[in-house]
């Protein structure tokens, strides 16, 4: 049955519609609908169960501040709901979200846009390619990010005018340098003309061989027949055979089918499963930010990619290649947000001195390395938050305080300060989630809410002001009391409330990363936090075991992110159900990584396609 309510026409089924729809005009609207978005949130567009679904994250956080009492503030006293209409909103919302984790509804691999490689992906590429050993792609312009988060999201992978200019000088460099370079000319030669071998066919032979690996698919003749009448119009000017193979082969590296990942529809169906050379790219991109390399082309040739136990087989293989980095560099490093120390974090030169290029490198490689060791180690993932070693060399050591360490190369190093295991205490962390004149708790429990447990906090309102950029004061007040008196804002209280405890308990690390008891002024440091629910700790270490012992928001987000760096697409609701599965993997494996990567490329977004999104 079809009936109207609120101005919309809702089915009997569709609950959300008919409790909770009315209640969020009721309540909400004034502030967050069609007229008004305060603090850029709009609720008006939640008008059915399908686009409850379709906003579940943003769902999830309506209902922890409608739980807690924050929303609507208590200011808006002409718009408070009772208990009961708060209990149903929570109610129908939790009702929505418990359908997602199930995975009762209908279920949709998904649809990846066809994307351009982004600057890592085609560096790596011509690297395997050709063996280069410089980064062609160094001067293309930088990617945003997208989807979860990440640079390789098609949607997000625009293609400005000036990157074909920067494409075709790159295409130039990479030839000029095979060119200088008789051994790798050599290498890239494969077929020369000789006896029996007129130049046309050992073009051929070159040009079909480097083009099925950077086609990442099997060769047509249309796709050769352009690039071998340019070599037919040099040879033909009176060129040699190398020098006739100089504009083929850079004409390969502009051809789209280079550029850019291309997967086939297939008209009439609604969803099928992926070609074994796709799924030899999803996977080769997923894992080494490359293109794949023969034995995996060879699988994918021979139709035997599609066995699971080969496919297994593979992933191992493949993540125990030193190309695996790529996802501690390019999926933990953004995931997790030390990407951001190689270029971003500036602290201030006067204040730390100490904070050298090569100490940033080595805070860089730090959390690089440690990634590195949970991956091909197959360590379980609750050494993100608590581990009792982490990698040094003599600098970073001595900058944390510890001793027994020399020369410039990191190894592990066993820790036995509590408060310094995991990626909470890594410097390269607790440096970019500082300014350059002072730590921030905000940004630091920002970063645990959001990078961590996959919670962000909503964005400051327009009147938030701004905090002092030192914390050294005139008044001597320590910057724990500035930030307290900022506090006192109504409009602030909330978020801060939820947000700054989280940083206070990481107080006793300086803006890079040093443990330290006193502040800026000269002042004992209080680390003291208490979240709401009267939860208190002090120390970094009291803070990682708290979010030990309650790991579910932790667990999914890290199963979402990787799923959604897997992908290269932004995850939609129906990807829940998959997220949950992937959790359940994880806690049937003792929280181990690989099992985690296993079940991600097993999963039906990674090896099927969908026609529409």
């Amino acid at each position: 049955m079809i009936f109207l309510i609120c101005g919309f026409l809702v089915s009997r089924a569709d609950d959300f519609a008919r409790v909770a729809t009315p209640l969020l005009q009721k309540h909400c609207y004034e502030c967050h609908g069609e007229m008004k978005q305060k603090g850029g949130i709009e609720v008006h567009h939640l008008t059915s169960s399908d686009s409850a679904l379709r906003h579940h994250r943003f769902l999830e956080n309506i209902a922890r501040q409608i739980e807690t009492g924050d929303m609507p503030p208590e200011d808006d006293v002409d718009v408070l709901p009772t208990d009961e209409e708060r209990k149903a909103m929570v109610r129908e919302i939790k009702t929505v979200l418990a359908k997602l984790e199930s995975g009762d509804f209908p279920r949709n691999p998904g649809r990846i846009t066809i994307r351009r490689l982004n600057r890592n992906e085609y560096n790596y590429t011509i690297r395997d390619l050709f063996g280069v050993n410089f980064a062609p792609g160094r001067d293309f312009p930088a990617d945003g990010a997208g989807g979860e988060g990440f640079d390789n999201v098609g949607d997000s992978l625009f293609i400005p005018p000036v990157l074909m200019e920067k494409y075709f000088a790159a295409s130039r460099r990479i030839i000029e340098s095979i060119y200088a370079s008789a051994p790798l000319l050599d290498r890239v030669l494969v077929s020369k003309p000789g006896e029996g071998t007129p130049p046309e066919a050992a073009a051929r032979a070159t040009l079909q061989y480097h083009a099925s690996l950077a086609f990442r698919r099997r060769i047509t003749t249309d796709d050769l027949s352009s690039m071998l009448a340019l070599f037919n119009r040099n040879i033909a000017a009176g060129q040699s055979y190398e020098v006739a193979m100089r504009a083929p082969l850079q004409s390969l590296l502009l051809h789209p089918a280079f550029l850019f990942r291309i997967e086939e529809d297939k008209a009439g169906q609604s969803e099928w499963r992926i070609s074994p050379f796709e799924l030899a790219t999803r996977l080769s991109y997923f894992l080494w930010a490359s293109m794949p390399d023969r034995r995996l082309f060879k699988l994918a040739d021979e139709g035997k990619l599609n066995d699971p136990a080969v496919l297994a087989a593979e992933v191992d293989r493949m993540l125990d290649d030193p190309r695996s980095e790529t996802l501690s560099r390019h999926f933990a490093g953004q995931w997790l947000g030390f990407d951001e120390l190689r270029e971003v974090a500036e602290p201030d030169e006067k204040r730390f001195p100490t904070f050298t290029p090569s100490l940033r490198m080595a805070m860089y490689r730090e959390s690089v390395e440690f990634f590195n060791h949970i991956i091909r180690g197959n360590r379980p993932v609750s050494d993100l938050l608590q581990a009792d070693y982490t990698f040094l060399n003599e600098e970073l050591a001595r900058h944390y305080g510890i001793g027994g360490v020399s020369g410039d190369k990191l190894r592990k190093v066993p820790l036995t300060d509590p408060n310094r295991g995991g990626v909470i205490g890594h410097a390269s962390i607790l440096t970019v989630t500082s300014m350059p004149l002072r730590t921030s708790p905000v940004k630091r429990g920002k970063w645990i809410l959001d990078n961590l447990l996959g919670t962000p906090p909503p964005p400051p309102p327009p009147d938030a002001g701004v905090l002092p950029a030192d914390d050294k004061s005139s008044e001597g007040l320590s910057f724990r009391k500035q930030l307290e008196i900022h506090r006192t804002k109504p409009s602030c209280a909330g978020c801060h409330e939820k947000i700054d405890p989280l940083g206070f308990g990481l107080e006793n690390f300086d803006a890079i990363g040093r443990w330290r008891e006193k502040d800026a002024n000269g002042q004992a440091v209080d680390s003291l936090a208490t979240l709401p629910g009267d939860i208190t700790f002090s120390t970094p270490a009291e803070l990682k075991s708290l979010l030990a012992s309650s790991d579910d928001l932790f667990l999914r987000n890290l199963a979402r992110k990787l799923l959604g760096y897997s992908l290269g697409r932004p995850l939609e609701y129906y990807d829940e159900a998959v997220v949950s599965d992937l959790v359940r993997s994880l806690r049937a494996n003792d929280l181990k990584f690989r099992p985690l990567v296993h079940a991600v490329v097993a999963s039906k977004p990674f090896q099927y396609r969908s026609s529409a999104r």
